[in-house]
């Protein structure tokens, strides 16, 4: 990374000072969606005292009552604990939330534009009206921004802060702390970050903003606003280039005899490259990666620059649904007139975000090749139900049905579609399936036992995987024995393994 003021070239990233002042400073986080709650909750799990603010006068009452409004494990329990504790307060009055915060993070919607760049608005608008309300509050305050936007964001947003409050330019400091959680797992994420990114101009906001993470693990690093920035999106990136790798690998192992996830799992014991995110699946969905893949783009081609790496990610992506479809369709048969089971219709298991779902595509696919579907998942399905009807105005509104139980999913359909690994398909007894009129399930995750599924009848359809193995005995591989994940002995001192990317 090139330093901007340093004609050498590389520079490692600063050493925060040590920061004894503010380390008893109150925290406010602006909007109490799934980071900014995460966000809250975490630091008040970690001893601070926090302020969250929610615009939205019904969710705002139904967190001070320790309910949140969306899925996530383990979120409710940690929410009520600590709202007894005192350590959180939740308010819907912005003027409240500055007298009592010094060190604002601010956690709001940043959604793409048609052309894919990064809408920003919110997070404006929002400092517009902060901004406005301390005129009326004396002292500093620091915002934080935590929403995945643009290198240039965060000085943009002190303008509008400093000009809404009347205050002179370079008042109010504005920096940038990235996060890394992942819906599924967002209060853990929070509460133990692989590393804490912070930038900032000025190496004192830095330190200030990292003392707010008193207690917490993980490596602090800090940066200038425009590095931390990009840091985000070269995270997301690089982490949806793995996917779609695995994806686009997915198809030439079918071809070949091969299964992808065995040849992955060893590709993945370089400790250069690292399991993680190499594995072959519907494609990746939920609200960051494309969104921030697309933003990457614009903001690159903006400053006359094309990143084809992640045109291809996107590319890939887009046309991974169809595969799995033609998966179903080569096992099945053509689908016309068929009925088939779509399970899963959050964007991965462990959430009720449908936001990007692959399940769409999916849906959309099948649809089109004239197959009847029935619609199944745990926890998402009234949130899939209020985003269809975009696409059923295209047409198959009447070959679309929800389905209350999986029981209900798989008795009315002659095949089953796995879009996420929920354990309750992962763990539904053989008799189950057995319900399928033609006995078949095409797996998009490689989640369900498929041993288990043979040994009671069901064909079993795996992505990545030759489909003539399903013709062998369980237990058996009809062709390619595929590698052994045994390491022969060896004198030689093993290498560490790689850190989690």
């Amino acid at each position: 990374m090139r330093g901007r003021h340093d004609p050498r070239g590389s520079r490692p990233p600063r050493r925060a000072p040590p920061a004894s002042k503010g380390d008893g400073e109150t925290l406010g986080v602006v909007g109490l969606g799934h980071v900014g709650l995460a966000t809250a909750v975490a630091f008040a799990r970690r001893g601070r005292e926090v302020w969250g603010f929610e615009v939205d006068p019904e969710r705002a009452r139904g967190l001070q009552e320790g309910r949140p409004w969306f899925a996530e494990e383990g979120l409710p329990e940690s929410l009520a604990q600590c709202l007894r504790s005192g350590r959180l307060h939740v308010t819907a009055d912005r003027g409240e939330l500055l007298s009592h915060a010094q060190v604002i993070f601010l956690c709001l919607t940043t959604p793409s534009r048609p052309d894919g760049s990064v809408d920003t608005r919110f997070l404006e608008e929002e400092c517009g009206r902060l901004g406005t309300h301390l005129r009326d509050e004396p002292g500093v305050r620091t915002f934080v921004v935590k929403s995945t936007a643009p290198p240039g964001t965060a000085e943009q947003l002190a303008i509008r802060l400093e000009k809404a409050s009347g205050r002179a330019r370079g008042t109010i400091p504005v920096a940038v702390n990235p996060e890394f959680l992942a819906e599924g797992s967002l209060l853990k994420d929070a509460l133990n970050p692989s590393r804490i990114v912070v930038g900032a101009e000025d190496p004192v906001v830095g330190a200030r903003v990292l003392s707010a993470y008193r207690g917490f693990p993980g490596e602090r690093v800090l940066l200038t606003s425009s590095e931390a920035a990009l840091v985000k999106y070269a995270s997301n990136a690089l982490l949806a280039l793995k996917i779609s790798f695995a994806n686009e690998l997915a198809p030439l192992a079918e071809r070949a005899g091969a299964d992808v996830y065995r040849v992955l799992q060893v590709v993945g014991q370089d400790p250069r490259l690292g399991p993680h995110f190499l594995r072959a699946g519907p494609g990746f969905g939920g609200s960051c990666f494309t969104k921030d893949l697309r933003g990457l783009q614009a903001f690159a081609r903006d400053r006359g620059l094309s990143l084809p790496l992640v045109a291809g990610a996107l590319e890939v992506n887009a046309r991974q649904a169809r595969h799995v479809v033609d998966l179903l369709e080569g096992a099945l048969g053509l689908l016309a007139g068929r009925t088939v089971a779509l399970l899963g219709l959050a964007f991965k298991a462990g959430t009720d975000d449908v936001r990007d779902s692959r399940a769409y595509p999916i849906l959309g696919e099948l649809l089109k090749r004239g197959a009847r579907v029935r619609l199944h998942d745990p926890v998402a399905t009234e949130n899939f139900r209020r985003e269809l009807p975009t696409l059923i105005a295209h047409g198959g509104g009447d070959s679309v049905s929800f389905c209350g139980s999986l029981s209900e999913a798989l008795s009315s359909s002659e095949a089953a579609l796995l879009q996420a690994d929920w354990p309750e398909y992962r763990d539904a007894p053989a008799e189950l399936w057995q319900l399928l009129g033609a006995r078949l399930v095409v797996d998009a995750r490689r989640s369900v036992d498929e041993e288990r599924l043979r040994a009671a009848g069901i064909r079993y359809r795996a992505l990545g995987r030759d489909p003539s193995w399903e013709s062998g005995p369980p237990g058996t591989r009809a062709r390619v024995p595929g590698p052994r994940f045994r390491r022969k002995a060896s004198n030689r001192t093993p290498r560490p393994s790689s850190p989690n990317p």
